[in-house]
Formats: C-alpha cells, sequence, structure tokens
C-alpha cells in the first residue's frame, strides 16, 4: 500500500493572499459603482429637468415628498458600530482568544441582520414608488444598494461566525482581515448615502 502525497495543495496564506485581492478587486467595482450613483444623484438633483426630481402633485399623483434622512444615519452608526465589534473579534483572533472571537464576530453578524431588516423597513415606510420622479428612483437605487450590501454583510458576518465557533481560527484568521476591510467600507458607502439623502 502506499501514500499519494497530494504535490497541488497550495499554502493557506497563498489562497488567502489570492482571495484577498478578489476581495479588493470587488471593493474596487463596489466603490465605482457607488461614487456613480452619488454623482447620478446630485448632476440629476441639479439638472431639475422639467421639475422631474420632486414632481408636484398631478390629478393621478400626489407630490413627491423626500423621505426622512434621519433613518439613513441610524445606519450609519450601527455600521460603525459593526465595525468596532467585527474589529473586536479579529482582535481576539490575533491573541487567540476564542471567547473574544465568537463574541466580537457573532455581534457582527447579529448587527448586519439588524441593518438589512432595518434598511428595508426604511425602504418600505417612504410615501412615494420608484416612479415619482428622479429623487424618488435615486433613493430606491441608493438605498437598494445600501440593502445589498448589508445582505452581503451579514452573509459574510454568519459565515465567520460560524467559522469561528468550530474554532478554525487558531492560526488563520485572513477572512475576519478581509471582513474587517468591507466593515469599513459599509461605513463609509452608508456615510455617503446618509450624506445625500440629506440633500434632497
Amino acid at each position: 500500500m502506499s501514500t499519494q502525497v497530494n504535490t497541488h495543495h497550495e499554502h493557506p496564506d497563498v489562497v488567502g493572499s489570492r482571495n484577498k485581492l478578489g476581495v479588493v478587486l470587488i471593493l474596487v467595482a463596489d466603490i465605482a459603482f457607488a461614487l456613480s450613483v452619488l454623482f447620478v444623484y446630485f448632476y440629476l438633483k441639479q439638472q431639475d429637468v422639467g421639475g422631474m426630481w420632486l414632481p408636484r402633485a398631478t390629478e393621478s399623483q400626489a407630490a413627491t415628498v423626500p423621505a426622512n434622512a434621519m433613518g439613513a444615519w441610524y445606519l450609519t452608526l450601527l455600521a460603525g458600530l459593526g465595525l468596532l465589534v467585527n474589529n473586536y473579534g479579529l482582535r481576539g483572533a490575533r491573541t487567540k482568544n476564542p471567547t473574544q472571537i465568537n463574541l466580537g464576530l457573532g455581534a457582527g453578524a447579529l448587527i448586519s441582520i439588524v441593518l438589512f431588516v432595518y434598511q428595508i423597513i426604511q425602504m418600505r415606510q417612504v410615501e412615494f414608488t420608484v416612479t415619482w420622479g428622479a429623487y424618488a428612483s435615486c433613493y430606491f437605487l441608493i438605498t437598494g444598494l445600501s440593502a445589498l450590501h448589508f445582505f452581503i454583510t451579514a452573509f459574510i458576518g454568519i459565515g465567520n461566525w460560524n467559522r469561528g465557533r468550530l474554532g478554525l481560527y487558531s492560526s488563520d484568521f485572513w477572512h475576519i482581515d478581509i471582513a474587517n476591510v468591507w466593515w469599513i467600507w459599509m461605513v463609509v458607502s452608508s456615510l455617503l448615502g446618509a450624506f445625500a439623502l440629506s440633500n434632497p
């Protein structure tokens, strides 16, 4: 009986480096898209072609009233809290403290779920639909992108927490490191969205 050695196995650092590059490329693309959405928002607001940024009331449709932007600022604060607790979990991974890893990553996953649900609630509470002018379209584009971000964050957060629960971060924890970079972008993108929606 002979034992075969798998010569195609890659070192975890090599895999981690390649995955980090993939996440960086995704971030670059996402940042470019988010900035283009903000450009469209302020461009259409400035142009206000035919008074269609915030259309006045007609016989068939009420006037488009801007949404309250406070919810967007609350989301930014929650995202900041998510970044802090994920960073807490990352510090636990660096010091090989499994309790700190599980607490930080578990709290981060929970916050990301709350962020996603709260963003959906915000979108459902507005008194207009996507067809009610340029502002309405941009509002749903910004909040929809935000909801997608938080859904991805929840997916990543639950996965990282589960890996921490299983004790898989005893030596190799680049997953948490990448998630921390993603959380930073969540805070920045949420802040940009809140700023835009505060200027209808």
